[in-house]
């Protein structure tokens, strides 16, 4: 990947979570040159999250402004790092015993995909109506466990009007099997809560999906898809053409209960 790719991509890790808190009802995105620090109202602390942009941003004192910042709104909160940004951030956090979760794998991809990977045993939809809104809202609650509540204020009906933001269900024995999200804005395109219940891995749901995500991603004059991956998913997207850049990794404040 080149300079010019990857200084497109850090830009847009900033516009990508505008995009994200500023369609939350009360969500807002507070940033400056080093730092991006974002508010859901949500309780899940995934979902409120301090980006450190620049060394500078990872401090003491700025660990202590985010904390009162959040604890003054009353919700839990994550520092979001990306790896290659600063190196240093893990072992950092760690000293000050923040809480790692797994690291997810930053991927991206240049150009069309290199193969049809249509499933006609698959079928996908946009999310356009209130109904399908709601299913959609369902499965990830049921994949992710995160609490439907979350996920309805994650995914407000404001979605449904908004052009930089596509929803979409995958069908397959005329019942909704897995989801994913496609955000589009200056010739970039991300893909997020790529998701496939169960009984239905491994039968081309989520390959189907994605493809059907980046055509309509093409039709918004996108020519870059990034992604973040578990570790499982990675054989697969990198099957696709996509190509690691970085690490993400959330880490969680020391001495806090995370229980519902």
């Amino acid at each position: 990947m080149d300079s010019a790719t990857r200084t497109k991509i850090n830009q847009r890790l900033v516009a990508v979570q505008s995009l994200i808190y500023r369609t939350i009802n009360g969500g807002f995105l507070e940033v400056m040159p080093h730092w991006a620090r974002g508010y859901s109202g949500l309780k899940l602390p995934i979902f409120n999250t301090f980006l450190p942009l620049h060394p500078d941003a990872l401090s003491e004192d700025m660990l202590a402004d985010t904390a009162a910042f959040y604890s003054s709104r009353n919700v839990l909160y994550s520092i979001e790092l990306i790896h290659d940004l600063l190196p240093h951030g893990p072992d950092f956090l760690d000293q000050r015993q923040y809480q790692s979760l797994p690291p997810q794998i930053a991927m991206a991809l240049e150009g069309l995909p290199k193969t049809d990977g249509l499933n006609n045993q698959v079928h996908i939809e946009r999310v356009e109506t209130v109904p399908s809104l709601t299913a959609f809202c369902a499965l990830l609650h049921s994949v992710f466990d995160f609490p439907l509540r979350e996920m309805v204020k994650l995914y407000p009906v404001s979605h449904l009007k908004n052009e930089q933001i596509g929803l979409y269900l995958a069908f397959a024995d005329e019942k909704p099997v897995g989801a994913g999200t496609l955000l589009c804005a200056d010739g970039v395109a991300t893909l997020t809560h790529m998701v496939t219940i169960d009984d239905y891995r491994n039968r081309g749901v989520a390959t189907t999906l994605t493809y059907h995500m980046l055509a309509d991603a093409r039709e918004e004059n996108c020519h870059l898809a990034t992604m973040y991956a578990t570790a499982q998913a990675y054989k697969l997207f990198s099957g696709m053409g996509f190509e690691m850049y970085s690490q993400r990794q959330l880490f969680l404040p020391p001495d806090i209960s995370y229980a519902d």
